[in-house]
């Protein structure tokens, strides 16, 4: 009997294999070697279609047919590691050789070069409801900052901050700015880079003033509730209050600080709460002075976080940490020891709920007593999703599944023991719900599937490429974007889902599916060009259509695989289904070190081979 099931999974696998090579669809090939030459990269822009950079220019294909948009023959040898692409916007940022160029891909035309200016761009933030972009820069030893105008899709400033900044190479992935962009009341712009702040006219960029100290700034917030800047310099102990049109210090007396300023952020009642990590206090937004006489003294404070019942204070060390609740006075509650660095805390209903590197559990309100009869231990991030059928968080780590009710506060442990192919406390995993089906858990290398009673399904793992660095790119390990200056296993995506769990609204809104139903094409968003004569010009729609394709659930996902055989390695692009885990379809790359890239909004696979020939898979 075994050697008779052995033999059919055999012969499953041969058909399977055999209908998945039938199965592929090219919709389109384009030989670009007369066009570009040697093809070096390829790459999607923001509107979907592909760009194509090699020896003899840059061009632009139509994701759909394959038709070039259009050709520069300028712009040779793009650097693929300098590209960004602007999020939700037709404009991109390449360097080259000797200069670098913003363009609206849609149509290849050149909106700023940087060489004009002596400049190059390093990062950028967006700010839509500005309608500006603002770009930072290096303009040789020194930083520079622009503003572009979302309206013209044109510079509107560049500013020259000085030596504040060392540049190490032509580039950098990440802001140059420590702190902030604040926009303030006065319709200026305020940041900090090192130990200087600036505030910078948002319409013209001219530089309002400059403060500077010997030590970095390590805190800098701005409260629109009364138009003040707060600041916190390393090793300084007093709190630096200044006016942000003037720069002027408007501290009332000695502001003094026990320890260093953490957060200045707002209450309830209004009040402005100042954190300190030896302690918090209030501070009245009309004078600056503090409510309290004494202020709540605590070691390694961390966060606190206001609520209707107070003040939840939580202190951070390494291998422990303290969760305290305030009273509206001041006066503390209660104080309960946690186990482990904790690296996430909300409000519910119920209480605090709060997740450390040994244990997860809620306070409750009256006396800080746990409300879980068991314990939850997460050694590493949890993965995070939200069933909407039963109103549910769901989490998945170190072999076990819990349902959190974000009503009642209770949890439960729904799986137990389930061993996942090739899969550690250590892997980033990532959940996500699929209805009336389960919970897929996955990286760019593992798909598994768990349903909805804690039944595993399916689980798998593809082997990855060296040269092949997958869908998404490499997982996230560590939390030092938030705020964690040591590592802790698992994908730091999760805990931008944690921050929903008191709501769960965003985790519902994530698994938004418009299914089946006939979308019309009507604009999303628009940007346009006013003339002399007061007439817009559109350059740039988003259909609806589109943008509800990027968000909603889709029902395969990509993997890249290597697979060895008699001939050597060979590497394939999987369509795996979500649902059953078979592999429906299968491209295979032919090239050694293979260049692809994957529409997943519209299922596509597009890929360079030979570096000239451009093929797209319809799957």
């Amino acid at each position: 009997m075994k050697l008779l099931k052995q033999a059919i999974g055999i012969l499953t696998l041969f058909f399977l294999s055999h209908s998945i090579v039938e199965g592929q669809n090219k919709i389109w090939e384009q030989d670009l070697r007369s066009a570009l030459g040697a093809v070096n990269w390829i790459e999607q822009t923001s509107e979907g279609f592909i760009l194509a950079s090699g020896t003899k220019g840059l061009l632009a294909l139509d994701n759909t047919t394959g038709k070039t948009l259009w050709h520069n023959s300028e712009l040779r040898g793009a650097v693929k590691g300098s590209l960004k692409l602007i999020d939700g916007l037709p404009i991109c940022y390449i360097d080259f050789a000797k200069n670098g160029v913003i363009l609206n891909s849609s149509n290849g035309e050149i909106l700023y070069d940087t060489q004009k200016d002596g400049v190059r761009i390093q990062s950028y933030g967006i700010h839509s409801d500005k309608n500006l972009i603002l770009f930072e820069m290096s303009k040789g030893d020194d930083t520079a900052l622009m503003g572009f105008d979302l309206k013209t899709w044109k510079k509107k400033w560049i500013t020259n901050l000085g030596k504040v900044f060392k540049f190490l190479g032509l580039r950098i992935d990440t802001s140059i700015i420590s702190q902030g962009p604040f926009f303030t009341n006065d319709e200026s712009i305020i940041l900090s880079i090192k130990n200087k702040i600036f505030n910078l006219d948002l319409n013209t960029g001219k530089l309002l003033w400059s403060n500077e100290w010997k030590k970095p700034v390590r805190t800098l917030i701005y409260s629109p509730l009364n138009n003040c800047v707060y600041v916190g310099v390393r090793k300084h102990k007093m709190l630096i209050i200044l006016e942000p049109k003037t720069g002027k210090d408007i501290t009332p007396g000695k502001f003094k600080l026990k320890g260093e300023l953490v957060d200045v952020t707002k209450d309830q009642d209004g009040n402005l709460i100042l954190v300190e990590n030896s302690g918090f206090n209030l501070i009245n937004p009309e004078t600056n002075g503090v409510i309290w006489p004494k202020k709540a003294k605590l070691d390694n404070l961390n966060e606190v976080i206001p609520h209707e019942k107070g003040y939840f204070a939580i202190c951070k060390e390494e291998k422990k940490g303290d969760i305290y609740l305030f009273d509206k006075n001041g006066k503390k509650v209660w104080n309960r020891g946690v186990d482990g660095y904790v690296y996430y805390a909300v409000s519910t209903s119920k209480g605090i709920m709060y997740i450390s590197t040994e244990n997860s559990n809620i306070l409750n309100f009256e006396n800080g007593k746990k409300v879980w009869d068991k314990t939850v231990k997460f050694k590493a991030i949890p993965a995070v999703t939200y069933d909407t059928e039963e109103s549910k968080v769901v989490l998945f780590e170190n072999k076990k599944g819990y349902k959190f009710d974000l009503k009642s506060g209770d949890i439960e442990q729904f799986a137990n023991e389930i061993k996942l192919e090739k899969v550690s406390k250590s892997t980033p995993l990532e959940a996500e719900y699929i209805a009336n089906t389960g919970y897929l858990l996955t990286t760019p290398q593992h798909i598994s599937l768990l349903s909805c009673d804690g039944k595993l399904k399916y689980t798998q793992y593809y082997k990855p490429s060296s040269s092949i660095k997958g869908l998404k790119g490499a997982a996230q390990f560590g939390l030092a974007i938030a705020g964690v200056d040591f590592d802790i296993d698992g994908a730091i995506g999760n805990i931008n889902k944690l921050n929903t769990l008191a709501t769960g609204e965003a985790l519902i809104n994530e698994n938004e599916d418009t299914g089946d139903a006939e979308v019309q094409e009507s604009d999303i968003a628009g940007l346009g060009v006013t003339d002399s004569e007061g007439v817009t010009h559109e350059i740039f729609r988003v259909t609806r259509e589109r943008y509800h394709n990027s968000k909603k659930t889709k029902d395969a996902q990509f993997i890249v695989n290597e697979v060895k055989d008699e001939s050597g390695k060979k590497h394939f692009i999987y369509k795996v289904d979500k649902k059953s885990g078979n592999v429906d379809y299968k491209v295979e790359l032919l090239d050694k070190t293979p260049s692809y890239l994957i529409d997943d909004i519209d299922n596509v696979i597009v890929i360079n081979e030979k570096s000239h020939l451009i093929s797209a898979y319809k799957l």
